[in-house]
């Protein structure tokens, strides 16, 4: 272990999918600096975790540094939301921060992230590649850095094929904030390609290199005028597509790969939990219903391993700058991974549940003077721990928001593997229901329930990992004094925030309107009334929309233009005005057995024959100003509306049902 001297500066390195940070020494007048590193859908698949087929020296060679957290786990398994927790130190559940398009500006206008904070106390602060989630109608958060963010691709293709010809994907217009509104016709990508290709053809190597030079001029900035650095780096892969040169592939033999042990549902779990399609769904040649085959398993297990390869490889190139440049002795290093990843494990690929391999993270966390090389703890971490214990590490005063701050500092563990500063995580996921875990060392209780409803409507879910690693069975009707047990300590954790009834920046000044009733729609005519003021800016997001993925309708806007939306059996009918929309205006919607129409200030402006009429209560209800859950019509939720809603009405088969009517 390097000593560190009393005179000498400190510096920071955090890297998200493995570290934490270390508590640099208060007797230091020198601020350390902060390297971030974020690696998007990274599991513990690793050699430093026990991963006898992963190939990543690196990252293991990191973990040899300091210490290696074995029971650490995400706040909310999905990109953005993850994210904004380990930005804010805040649950989703605290913030309504739920969905990929949330904008955290609207949502929690006055919070204080994890860069801003370290602003504060006179830190440079910058990003690089993924760090906030860009994309889905997000637009990350440029307030929280010094300097302009330095941009790239998530989803990246070298070989032609995978797109079709060089097509727009419906991932890539995704995460490029492009044809939101055209989403499904547009062609899958591929879900992986090995091309004979260099480094830094993708996106994580030129993200590499830029950091390395960051660091560079980080170094010399600092040696001429003391001012500290806090760099976020933000490596993609594995995330989908699994686009890495083909050397990568090369280090696995296809035959030895870790197949998943269980593809069905553990036995006894409630349906809300579950998960079929979704995100995979979205590239070829994944089947968007039945089977995988085998070989295709295979090939998907195989792409996800050999991009953690590439991703370790372009850490090892971080860590080796950082070593050249005589850093490594006064550097904290944090990586960790915004979630974990389904390999066909219950039948479920990527993220997007409350399992445990969607939830369980790598966090490692080397601080020279502070922690013992090649340690590793069984504290239960979380994400929203690395806002306080950073600020701890660097000496800065404890952060109190405005936002609540839900982590707790690690940095009793870093000093002592044994120390223990909580006996269980907590992680949630929307559905349906909304989905709240606790997980101590050996047990994970979920509790189904959106907020406001009785305790004694929820179901749950109880799995022992000392018996039952894989979730082949929910305990909860078996061991009901342990649920009631775990229950009592999810029960001490605020009423999780309803984004349904949460006022954004935009309404928060405005008189709080009725909540929106959900009207009986089924095999009924729909006439839908809105009044919106889009004065001064071009309207886009969702008016009012009820219905999710299998039934529904929604009035949106897209690039201006008003659109109407109906989904029947999963499919979206639309019609849309040819012209954007400027100013204030009554909308008119209808929808009837012969056909639909969209109606501007008493004009009509589009009509097409009728699919038919909704034959199915939708699950979800009535949501206005944006669409809640799933996705009512073809466009991500939950699409927040960005103009003034004056009022809404919803009649259905004659009978008027009111949605809210007021400023919104």
């Amino acid at each position: 272990m390097t000593r560190i001297r009393r005179n000498k500066r400190f510096t920071f390195l955090v890297i998200l999918p493995c570290f934490l940070c270390l508590p640099w020494l208060a007797y230091s007048a020198a601020k350390p600096n902060v390297l971030l590193i974020l690696v998007d859908d990274l599991k513990p698949a690793l050699g430093c975790y026990g991963d006898t087929v992963a190939k990543t020296p690196n990252i293991d060679a990191l973990a040899a540094r300091g210490m290696r957290f074995d029971l650490a786990y995400c706040n909310q398994a999905v990109c953005a939301p993850s994210r904004f927790t380990l930005m804010l130190g805040s649950h989703s559940t605290s913030t309504g921060l739920y969905g990929l398009g949330s904008q955290l500006r609207e949502i929690v206008p006055d919070a204080v992230t994890l860069p801003q904070y370290f602003a504060k106390y006179g830190y440079r602060t910058e990003s690089l590649g993924k760090v906030f989630h860009i994309g889905h109608g997000n637009n990350g958060d440029p307030a929280s850095f010094s300097v302009p963010h330095f941009k790239d691709k998530v989803i990246e293709y070298l070989d032609p094929a995978s797109t079709d010809g060089g097509k727009l994907t419906r991932e890539e217009a995704l995460f490029t904030n492009q044809k939101l509104g055209e989403i499904r016709s547009l062609p899958r990508g591929a879900a992986f390609e090995s091309p004979v290709a260099n480094d830094d053809d993708y996106a994580d190597g030129r993200v590499a290199a830029e950091t390395v030079r960051r660091l560079e001029a980080a170094k010399q900035r600092r040696e001429k005028n003391g001012t500290p650095f806090f760099i976020a780096a933000g490596f993609v892969r594995p995330h989908l597509p699994f686009s890495a040169p083909k050397k990568y592939w090369d280090l696995y033999n296809p035959a030895e790969l870790p197949m998943p042990k269980r593809e069905d549902a553990p036995y006894g779990a409630p349906a809300v939990a579950g998960k079929r399609g979704g995100e995979i769904a979205a590239y070829k040649p994944v089947p968007t219903s039945g089977d995988y085959s085998e070989g295709l398993k295979r090939q998907l297990i195989h792409g996800y391993y050999a991009s953690t390869s590439f991703v370790d490889a372009q850490i090892g190139k971080v860590m080796n700058a950082l070593d050249r440049l005589g850093l490594g002795d006064d550097t904290i290093v944090v990586l960790w991974g915004d979630h974990g990843f389904h390999l066909g494990d219950l039948g479920i690929w990527t993220k997007h549940t409350n399992y445990e391999q969607a939830n369980r993270i790598p966090i490692l966390i080397s601080a020279p003077g502070v922690t013992k090389a090649g340690s590793s703890t069984r504290q239960l971490a979380e994400s929203v721990d690395i806002y306080p214990t950073l600020a701890e590490l660097a000496g800065l005063p404890k952060p109190t928001g405005p936002q609540p701050i839900d982590g707790l500092s690690l940095v009793p563990v870093l000093k002592n593997p044994a120390a223990r500063v909580r006996d269980h995580a907590y992680h949630a996921y929307p559905k349906r229901k909304l989905g709240r875990a606790i997980r101590t060392e050996r047990y994970r209780l979920v509790e189904w329930r959106n907020p406001g409803d009785a305790v004694e409507k929820a179901e749950y879910e109880l799995y022992d990992y000392q018996t039952d690693r894989v979730e082949t069975r929910n305990l909860a009707t078996e061991r009901p004094d342990l649920v009631k047990q775990l229950a009592a300590k999810l029960a001490k954790y605020p009423e999780p925030i309803d984004l349904k009834k949460r006022p954004t920046k935009k309404q928060s000044a405005a008189p709080k309107a009725p909540a929106a009733k959900s009207p009986i729609i089924v095999n009924k005519t729909i006439h839908i009334v809105a009044e919106v003021n889009a004065r001064g800016i071009e309207p886009n997001g969702v008016v009012l929309a009820q219905g999710g993925r299998e039934h529904g309708y929604a009035l949106h806007f897209i690039d201006g233009k008003p659109a109407f939306d109906v989904r029947v059996n999963g499919k979206v009918t639309r019609i849309a005005a040819r012209q954007p929309l400027k100013g204030a205006a009554r909308l008119e919607a209808s929808l009837d057995d012969r056909q639909m129409s969209l109606t501007v200030n008493g004009k009509l402006i589009a009509s097409f024959s009728s699919p038919g009429l909704i034959p199915v209560q939708p699950k979800d209800d009535l949501s206005v100003g944006q669409d809640t859950l799933s996705a009512a019509g073809d466009y991500p939720a939950p699409n927040l509306f960005n103009g003034t809603i004056i009022s809404t009405r919803v009649d259905a088969g004659g009978k008027p049902r009111r949605g809210g009517e007021g400023n919104r």
